[in-house]
């Protein structure tokens, strides 16, 4: 058991398991390293504002929206509001797990 404010608190095991393609760890990395030259708090908080939003996934796989590309079928798109824009992260449920596929910032262009 977990204490939470004198309140004892069962801990919650996620019943899915996250699994990141090399790329999108590639991505955070990248987004990390961008923002850490002018800004490095900034940067740890986008990168803990990502990690947040992957929790969101744990609680609800359908947070995402379905991906507006026609070739994604079977991606989904959650956005990530951070500063004056914000990141998508794109994944794909299979089974029990949750597969993290890219992460972009809404200025980049992508390839």
């Amino acid at each position: 058991m977990v204490r939470v404010l004198g309140r004892r608190r069962r801990k919650v095991v996620p019943k899915h398991k996250i699994n990141w393609l090399p790329g999108a760890l590639q991505d955070v990395a990248r987004v990390r390293q961008f923002i850490q030259k002018e800004n490095p708090h900034a940067a740890q908080k986008a990168s803990q504002r990502i990690l947040g939003a992957i929790n969101i996934l744990l609680q609800n796989l359908e947070a995402g929206m379905p991906s507006p590309d026609e070739d994604c079928d079977a991606f989904r798109d959650l956005i990530v509001p951070f500063g004056r824009g914000g990141y998508t992260i794109r994944y794909r449920i299979e089974q029990q797990t949750i597969i993290i596929v890219r992460v972009w910032h809404s200025g980049e262009e992508r390839v």
